[in-house]
């Protein structure tokens, strides 16, 4: 055992005095400075991008672009597609024209040194959009017709496309008068993205990226649609979940995570089997998280609320006890919204024989808790025409003819807010956003927005479209932005992103 330690020790000794004689002289390679590029562009689909980078070279003063290969790739990020990575252009500089799906890219700029092999690489975002990509989509009557107009965010504000659907060859003439407009997210992917569309003359769906017609609404329902049919009304509060209802007053459901799609109406009372008349209007879970799914629909026929259950998607059961008014009301549902007013109280306005209103609210969380139950006294409110909940501030607004008034239900006083004189107030509207992350859902989640006519104007283009901001203490509205051209504006609805 001693001597093996011995030769241990004498062979660590030996290596230990050993010189090495490798060689380690080190050269300098050339190294590729890559600048003159941002971190992020907008691109519109179809045109065509040029970016020109600036290059410079540690060991190389000729700058000679032959000494080097170049390669600009696209991938798609995030975004629900699946994507190769698609290959723009060999170039120093890249001049290509762009036809990638809208969507935001991480685009690699590689520059490879053909002497050494070794490659140096620039990394951005190239955000793809068209220009349907993201904005107001507004359907107004046009001479007894229907007219889709949108107002197209870019990178300098919001454009006008009047006809929209005819400027882009999508494959769709509207006929009839206006009825709904609806952008939706069917699945939370970007291929779940539509708008619905809605005149007298029926329903059609949309793609959500190019607005081009993907399908008539039959091809979306499981049953047979009577003659004549179209969806008066979309109801969506998240993505996957929808409540059409139609010019048959009978309401449709679709819920894609447990593979529910439009099929028999859901308006039939558990224990029966033949629906009852249903109200288009439609209360819900503000928010989501930790809800349990209820939806509340309006049985006309026996003037009175009753939930509608994911867990029981055929059929609608009974209201739990009210605590400040039945929920049996015996009157007609004139107006229900849900506000993200006092955390998604719901707001139902009933009609008791045209001579009373009254205002109701509930919040529909875990538990249906009844909020507010007494008279709207708002001024000439039985001839209201459109009426519209403001989400943080909870004051109701209403319009008779041109004269547009706001009524505070702490104080039960009615101002009149706006005075068009001869024009009057074709569309009222607050909110409308699934969520308020958005950049444009922040900026316009608690605006009004006012669709106006002028019977003066020639009618292709005697409406306009004003978003207010509504100042707390009755304060008078501030006009924020107005946007002119458009039909008789009677409904709106926002394609987001």
């Amino acid at each position: 055992m001693k001597k093996l330690f011995l030769y241990i020790l004498t062979a660590f000794a030996l290596s230990s005095c050993y010189k090495d004689k490798g060689n380690y002289d080190y050269t300098d390679v050339n190294v590729v400075n890559i600048s003159g590029v941002d971190s992020l562009y907008t691109v519109d689909y179809g045109s065509v991008f040029t970016l020109k980078p600036d290059l410079s070279f540690t060991l190389d003063a000729t700058k000679d672009t032959g000494n080097y290969t170049y390669l600009w790739v696209a991938s798609i990020t995030n975004t629900g597609n699946t994507v190769d990575n698609d290959t723009l252009s060999y170039g120093h500089d890249l001049d290509a024209r762009i036809t990638l799906p809208s969507g935001q890219y991480t685009v690699i700029y590689r520059v490879t040194d053909k002497k050494t092999g070794i490659s140096y690489s620039k990394r951005f975002l190239m955000a793809v959009v068209t220009s349907v990509y993201e904005g107001w989509v507004l359907l107004s009557e046009v001479n007894a017709n229907s007219r889709l107009d949108m107002l197209s965010k870019g990178v300098n504000g919001y454009k006008p496309i009047y006809d929209v659907l005819g400027s882009i060859g999508a494959g769709l003439t509207l006929t009839g008068k206006p009825v709904d407009v609806k952008f939706v997210r069917t699945t939370s992917a970007i291929t779940g993205h539509a708008v619905y569309v809605s005149t007298t003359d029926g329903t059609s769906r949309l793609d959500g990226e190019t607005f081009k017609l993907k399908s008539p609404l039959q091809t979306d329902v499981f049953s047979t649609l009577p003659a004549g049919f179209y969806a008066d009304r979309l109801t969506q509060r998240t993505s996957g979940t929808m409540y059409l209802h139609g010019s048959d007053n009978n309401m449709y459901y679709y819920m894609y995570t447990f593979n529910i799609y439009f099929g028999l109406p859901v308006n039939v009372m558990y224990g029966k089997s033949v629906p009852f008349k249903v109200s288009k209007y439609i209360g819900y879970v503000d928010n989501s998280a930790g809800s349990t799914e209820v939806h509340v629909l309006y049985n006309e026929d026996e003037k009175r609320f009753v939930r509608h259950i994911y867990s029981l998607p055929a059929n609608c059961t009974d209201m739990p006890a009210g605590t400040r008014f039945s929920f049996t009301t015996g009157k007609d549902l004139r107006f229900m919204e849900t506000s993200r007013f006092n955390s998604g109280d719901t707001y139902a306005i009933l009609d008791s024989i045209h001579q009373k209103y009254y205002l109701a609210r509930f919040n529909v969380a875990a538990t249906i808790a009844q909020t507010y139950y007494e008279e709207l006294l708002a001024t000439d409110f039985a001839k209201a025409e459109n009426i519209a909940i403001h989400p943080d501030l909870g004051y109701v607004f209403y319009n008779v003819g041109g004269k547009l008034y706001e009524y505070d239900i702490s104080t039960k006083a009615t101002k009149l807010m706006i005075d068009y004189g001869q024009k009057s107030v074709s569309f009222l509207k607050c909110d409308g956003f699934m969520g308020t992350s958005t950049v444009a859902a922040k900026a316009y989640y608690n605006k009004l927005q006012v669709g106006v006519y002028d019977p003066a104007l020639p009618a292709e283009s005697a409406g306009s479209f004003e978003l207010y901001m509504v100042p707390p203490v009755n304060g008078n509205l501030v006009l924020s932005e107005s946007y002119t051209g458009f039909g008789k504006i009677k409904t709106v609805t926002y394609r987001e992103r």
